[in-house]
């Protein structure tokens, strides 16, 4: 399947190429049209059912255009252009040929999943587009170099090495790795594996696929008899929440930490008590506020009249990303904007100082865990 995935992705660009649309002309026009219009125009690809149903993302997004547009952009305002790709690859290829085709647009917020947006992101390389990937943690992202490709989201392996020290503080000597099999579950497995080692953690067994309430059964008794102290989990929804309800059917004890795939909208009202001291790592704690942050959930709160998640988070801190380099550089360029962002001293941000890497990937974000307690969420540093 990423045998057909990368020639299908060498293919579109290789449209590019045959049309005469190469990299630098559309650059040029990009820079020429932005400068000249009175809108500046960013894509935005979702799977807009997960979106709507388990994040407040798109609430995030509605407030950066209004809190960008109060005052404008070099005169300008911002406009975006949000497009379902239901999550599902070959619409998201014919999105992102559509939006690198348009030289209108100047930049893209998305894909949703690894899957996806990994092998897309050289369609966006290769057309010039600034790609800002604000849900994406998977490292493989940033290890191709690419100059317009921005992972605006801690990486796994640092999530992952968060997972593990909290399970070394709670005294979990022996775990069980259990991941979703893709790009993200199994490189976020990969990443525990490692970071339990470095914590002296004993991974008992790492699995996948446990489809019928037997397959799980016998692999919970396999588990017993190793003696697993807790399950590690590198899941999205609603997987997640299928596997923890298994999981609590035959073991109330057994600690269960979880990536921030899990970190979504009514994850404690489905799966009710068996939501139950389930830990979270997270790159979002509303105990450690800034000013940025207070302001922000005071204007979500007033807007919206809900608490923002991290996801929502996630939308505003991209688009505002955008906003802040094109404003800092005065330029349309995706090129002088990319250049910016990833020579960009540290930058107050929402959650925290921030700044990129000559890879493009995020640093500086502190990293939490929030657990259920009695049905409520209680967020640690």
């Amino acid at each position: 399947m990423k045998h057909k995935i990368k020639i299908l992705i060498l293919c579109i660009v290789s449209i590019f190429m045959l049309s005469g649309c190469t990299g630098g002309d559309l650059l040029q026009q990009r820079e020429k049209k932005a400068a000249q219009s009175n809108t500046i125009l960013i894509g935005v690809p979702v799977p807009m059912d997960f979106a709507r149903e388990n994040t407040k993302f798109l609430q995030g997004i509605e407030l950066a255009v209004e809190d960008i547009n109060a005052a404008g952009v070099n005169g300008k305002k911002i406009e975006v252009e949000i497009v379902d790709d239901k999550g599902i690859f070959k619409n998201a290829v014919d999105i992102a040929q559509m939006f690198s085709e348009n030289t209108e647009m100047i930049a893209v917020i998305g894909h949703w999943y690894s899957d996806i947006c990994i092998p897309i992101a050289k369609i966006y390389e290769e057309a010039g587009m600034l790609n800002i990937v604000p849900t994406v943690s998977n490292p493989e992202l940033t290890e191709k170099g690419y100059k317009y490709v921005f992972q605006n989201i801690t990486s796994d392996n640092e999530i992952a090495r968060k997972i593990c020290s909290h399970a070394k503080a709670q005294g979990y000597d022996k775990v069980v790795i259990y991941y979703e099999e893709s790009s993200y579950g199994e490189n976020l497995a990969y990443a525990i594996e490692a970071a339990a080692k470095k914590n002296e953690i004993k991974v008992v067994d790492r699995t996948a696929g446990l489809v019928t309430v037997d397959q799980f059964r016998k692999a919970h008794d396999k588990w017993k008899a190793l003696e697993f102290d807790a399950v590690l989990l590198a899941l999205n929804m609603p997987e997640g929440g299928k596997v923890i309800s298994e999981l609590r059917e035959l073991n109330q004890e057994a600690g269960i930490i979880a990536a921030d795939g899990l970190d979504v909208e009514h994850f404690s009202d489905e799966l009710g008590d068996k939501a139950e001291g389930v830990v979270i790592v997270t790159t979002y704690s509303p105990g450690y506020l800034n000013s940025e942050l207070q302001g922000f959930i005071d204007r979500y709160q007033k807007k919206f009249n809900d608490k923002p998640d991290i996801w929502a988070i996630q939308g505003y801190e991209s688009l505002q990303l955008i906003a802040c380099a094109i404003d800092a550089t005065d330029s349309y360029s995706p090129t002088v904007i990319a250049d910016y962002l990833h020579n960009m001293k540290k930058q107050k941000s929402i959650l925290g100082t921030i700044s990129f890497n000559e890879h493009g990937e995020l640093e500086g974000r502190g990293i939490y865990t929030k657990v259920i307690i009695d049905g409520q969420t209680h967020y640690f540093n």
